[in-house]
């Protein structure tokens, strides 16, 4: 009788977990899929915080058969809504995710700005924490390109932290330094005739 009773609640208990192995699978294609993005991040924002374990997990390793950067678009959006603290590094890491790869994102105003690129939105979200991330990490990691630079200091720019300050001014400073010089190297190489 016990056995009986035992193989039933095993039985129940793995097609409980396949089930919600499957339906776990179903939402990352979903969060991958512009087209249904929108119906799965409010899915997620319902079932609350619970769920960030699992999508920080698909930020490391992804689902298979599941497109990784339209993934991370999605995981960006979640974050961002959730204003995810967790989801910090990961965002960082992905600062530069673009919805279209339009190469003059940066020539149109802030909010566009935010819309087109869903880590920085979803950091300027998150606030205060990211802010703080993010001037540690211009002082602890390795030299940053332009590329990496931009996002992040606009994030900074766009989070109203008393704390940012000095960092906004150094980052100008280092910007007319730049300027100063690349304007002097101009100045002396010759035109091509």
């Amino acid at each position: 009788m016990h056995r009986g009773i035992i193989y039933v609640t095993a039985v129940m208990t793995c097609g409980i977990a396949l089930g919600q192995a499957e339906s776990d699978s179903q939402l990352a294609r979903r969060l991958a899929d512009p087209a249904t993005r929108s119906d799965a991040v409010s899915r997620v924002l319902r079932e609350g915080a619970d769920r960030i374990p699992l999508l920080l997990s698909w930020a490391k390793r992804p689902p298979e058969q599941v497109n990784e950067y339209e993934l991370d678009i999605g995981l960006a959006d979640v974050f961002g809504q959730l204003k995810a603290r967790e989801a910090i590094p990961f965002l960082i890491k992905n600062i530069n995710l673009s919805r279209t790869n339009k190469a003059n994102t940066w020539l149109k105003t802030a909010e566009i700005v935010e819309r087109e690129m869903p880590a920085v939105a979803a950091l300027v979200r998150i606030g205060l924490p990211a802010s703080r991330a993010i001037m540690r990490a211009f002082e602890t990691e390795a030299p940053m390109s332009p590329v990496e630079r931009l996002p992040l200091i606009f994030v900074v720019s766009r989070i109203k932290d008393p704390e940012a300050r000095g960092f906004l001014s150094s980052v100008c400073g280092q910007a007319n330094l730049e300027r100063y010089w690349a304007e002097d190297g101009l100045k002396n190489i010759p035109e091509k005739p």
